[in-house]
């Protein structure tokens, strides 16, 4: 049969042959004589059989994986819920152990055990119950301290008496370096050089020598040779305008790290500072510390050239700088507002608050350690600089400040977390209300001052019952209404405590004296003035201890200076 081209039927079927030249042709199934039929009816490819018994397994093999998945997710669910019940067990436990023990110690704490009768106990489980929905841990220790004053009613203060002062007072010698320090000092002015003498020895020799108001230009000349690190001098009232200047321009100043020039009022001019930079343009390049107390001359310009002078400035005490005004804090934030880390502004009373110094505090935003003490009407300015930068704080001193209030103590305990020393003394306006934000808000303290302040005996009581543990330093001169609780909480949490001033706590008896000395076996030094309540005898035994006892009668204001309680502004600065 012939084709033609134009033909239809045909031409699909060549250009499926085309496109498909991997079939079998027509010849391999089909003879010449049927062309038409091998063309219309092509014979399919068959595909080999699937293999269903491999299926089969395959289909086992993946039932097996899915079930060794669930189960493995049951058993985390069980270990899940065993370990929630053992850490649930575990916390009952620990909360059945601290009220065993918390009732234990109330115990202990009452001079006379309390009567079991019905009704004391159901009185113990209602005030229990109340101490749990306490609405703060000072108020949980206030309350056990109405209890434990409740249980020792009826017992009377000698049953302490029978507690013995331990009078073997260990007097070691004076080492072979601080005798010679002190001969040093005596004879200060025969001093030709301190030539290879450490820093920390020469700073020494230099307390001792201005303890006896022997500081002269000629001494301090001997601290500033041979490229100190530390140049420490506490009292400065002989040095004149030139001295100052000749003094800092002889000092080798790259290597000057530490400052301190205390009551170098006289000296330290404007006049003075900027001789002193137009002989020595590049200032303190490596100065980090600078301490000018009492430095009365000092004006706003002149710290205008002393931080121009100090780049690297991190801790500055001006306190008792009297020309200072706000724009010495400007001064200051405009220099080393991102990286300053102590300010001491205390007893300048030419800093009054305005708009001016609330902005410029504000700007500090490192400050970790302030001190405004005796600064009037600042409440608002401090309140709102504890909100927004309270939590760099470790040291504050707010001493005689007039107008803080409990509502300033609240933002402190509200913002101020970090806190680890605190001076609110000399502060009429304060309550217990303050303690119990200061006791539940800053729970790092360990160097308190109190001192005239209003608190009560159980407020303070309830204070030490919270943070007394972790107390190294604590004053209470003249808080009136400390007494026996007060005693009571010293003796069982002071056990740290290395310094204590109890002057004219004149409500301590003799024999809660007793008790805080047996129990306080870390205290080193212990002040009591006005301390005229106590025998003759318990004052001869007190002389004898091994604390040092400052402030009693016929005994020397000066005898333990090293020992006395160390001010927020000492630590700090």
């Amino acid at each position: 049969m012939t084709s033609s081209r134009e033909d239809p039927e045909i031409l699909p079927d060549a250009a499926q042959e085309e496109e498909e030249p991997n079939l079998p042709a027509a010849d391999d199934v089909a003879s010449p004589d049927n062309s038409d039929s091998v063309i219309n009816h092509r014979i399919p490819v068959l595909l080999p059989l699937f293999d269903c018994v491999a299926m089969d397994n395959l289909c086992h093999v993946a039932e097996m994986l899915r079930e060794q998945e669930r189960k493995r997710i049951r058993d985390e669910e069980v270990a899940e819920t065993r370990r929630r019940f053992a850490e649930e067990r575990a916390e009952i436990h620990r909360l059945h152990v601290l009220e065993v023990a918390r009732n234990y110690a109330l115990e202990l704490h009452a001079d006379q055990p309390p009567k079991l009768t019905k009704d004391n106990d159901d009185e113990e489980e209602e005030e229990d119950e109340e101490i749990v929905k306490g609405k703060s841990r000072f108020d949980d220790a206030k309350k056990a301290i109405k209890k434990r004053r409740r249980y020792s009613r009826g017992s009377s203060t000698a049953d302490t008496g029978g507690i013995e002062l331990s009078l073997t007072k260990h007097r070691t010698p004076p080492t072979l370096t601080e005798l010679c320090m002190r001969v040093l000092a005596r004879n200060s002015e025969s001093i030709e050089s301190l030539h290879l003498v450490p820093d920390h020895l020469k700073k020494k020799i230099s307390s001792l020598v201005s303890d006896s108001s022997k500081v002269d230009k000629a001494f301090i000349q001997l601290l500033v040779d041979d490229s100190p690190y530390e140049v420490f001098v506490k009292n400065c009232v002989d040095l004149e305008e030139k001295d100052l200047t000749q003094i800092l321009s002889d000092c080798d100043r790259v290597s000057l790290q530490v400052l301190n020039l205390d009551l170098c009022g006289r000296a330290m001019t404007e006049n003075a500072i900027t001789e002193f930079l137009n002989r020595s343009p590049n200032g303190f390049p490596s100065l980090t510390r600078l301490s000018l107390q009492g430095a009365f001359c000092l004006t706003d310009n002149a710290l205008a050239l002393v931080s121009r002078s100090a780049p690297l400035l991190r801790v500055i005490n001006l306190c008792e700088c009297s020309l200072l005004t706000f724009q010495a804090v400007k001064i200051l934030a405009d220099y080393f507002g991102s990286t300053l880390r102590g300010l001491n502004i205390g007893g300048c009373q030419g800093i009054k608050p305005c708009d001016v110094f609330r902005t410029s505090l504000s700007r500090f935003e490192k400050l970790s350690s302030l001190s405004v003490s005796g600064l009037e009407g600042i409440h608002d300015v401090v309140v709102e600089f504890f909100a927004s930068r309270g939590c760099n704080l470790t040291d504050l001193s707010l001493a005689s400040c007039v107008g803080v209030n409990d509502g300033t103590i609240w933002t402190v305990g509200r913002y101020c977390p970090n806190l680890e020393a605190l001076d609110i003394s000399e502060l009429d306006r304060l309550t217990d209300a303050s303690l119990r934000e200061i006791t539940d808000g800053c729970r790092s303290l360990n160097s308190v001052k109190f001192k005239r302040n209003r608190f009560s005996d159980e407020g303070v009581a309830a204070f030490l019952e919270v943070c007394g543990g972790s107390l190294n330093n604590l004053c209470l001169n003249n808080v009136r209404d400390v007494g026996q609780e007060t005693a009571i909480s010293l003796a069982n949490y002071g056990k740290r405590l290395h310094y204590l001033d109890l002057s004219w706590c004149r409500k301590l008896t003799e024999e809660e004296l007793r008790r805080i000395m047996c129990c306080c076996k870390s205290l080193r030094s212990l002040k009591l003035f006005g301390w005229t309540q106590v025998t003759e005898e318990f004052l001869e035994d007190l002389s004898k201890s091994e604390v040092n006892i400052v402030g009693l009668k016929m005994t020397s204001l000066f005898a333990h200076p090293d020992d006395s309680h160390p001010s927020v502004d000492a630590k700090c600065f």
